[in-house]
């Protein structure tokens, strides 16, 4: 039985490394930029295809330049050679699931 190896800072080798990239992007590219009416906000990683999601319960004209930014500072952050698209739905309740393919790196307060 093969005993399992965690990444370490001196070996990173076993961590996913492009999709911890990815994420951290994301995060970097939302801070002080986050939509007011955002339910939730995370990132499909496919390869060199990148997708913001955005839960928002409404959208503002605040809220549309908020994503603005987010997508073009998550472009410059990533770089030419990836593919960076995002969807925008517009819900009640967010909607989450475990299966969805999408780190959600930001989820609003539940009250």
């Amino acid at each position: 039985m093969e005993v399992m190896k965690y990444p370490s800072p001196e070996d990173p080798a076993r961590a996913p490394v492009w999709e911890n990239y990815v994420i951290a992007q994301a995060v970097e590219a939302s801070r002080g930029h986050i939509p007011e009416h955002t339910l939730a906000y995370g990132v499909e990683v496919d390869g060199t295809r990148l997708r913001l999601r955005f839960q928002l319960s409404e959208v503002t004209e605040t809220d549309d330049e908020d994503i603005d930014d987010i997508v073009g500072d998550f472009e410059d952050l990533v770089g030419p050679d990836v593919e960076v698209d995002f969807l925008l739905e517009v819900l009640e309740w967010r909607r989450l699931s475990p299966h969805d393919g999408v780190c959600w790196v930001y989820l609003s307060r539940v009250d």
